[in-house]
């Protein structure tokens, strides 16, 4: 007789055309519990595990981790491509302000060494002796 063991099947869903997890016991006809999303479908299994005191097949928790991890390599690109979407657009504005703050310190610096020498000649020809 074979021993009883808890595993973790892909099935397909009646109600959508999404994938559901069933977890189930090795001999039982009736499944235990299905799950939308893997990280569930392995919480349902461990509890089951602890309910019972039956083993996980190795199999179904190597299948798991590994889709768990899929999902959260994608959910982290996601976010990553996210905040860059987000940092790109509060760039623009602020390099607008910081060449906009560039033209107006130019003007004035212009005007007052345009002045210095007009000021110079000045004082050169009243005979006054002018600090700059």
């Amino acid at each position: 007789m074979e021993a009883k063991v808890i595993i973790v099947s892909v099935e397909k869903s009646n109600k959508s055309e999404n994938n559901v997890w069933a977890v189930a016991i090795t001999g039982e006809e009736q499944k235990q519990a299905y799950c939308k999303s893997a990280w569930k479908a392995m919480k349902v299994a461990f509890m089951l595990k602890k309910q019972t005191g039956l083993y996980i097949e190795d199999a179904s928790l190597h299948m798991l981790s590994e889709e768990i991890a899929k999902q959260k390599a994608e959910a982290a690109a996601k976010a990553e491509k996210q905040a860059e979407q987000e940092v790109q657009p509060e760039q623009q504005p602020e390099a607008e302000a910081e060449a906009k703050k560039e033209k107006k310190a130019r003007k004035p610096r212009t005007k007052k060494v345009q002045a210095e020498p007009v000021l110079a000649q000045a004082a050169e020809a009243a005979g006054l002796i002018a600090f700059m």
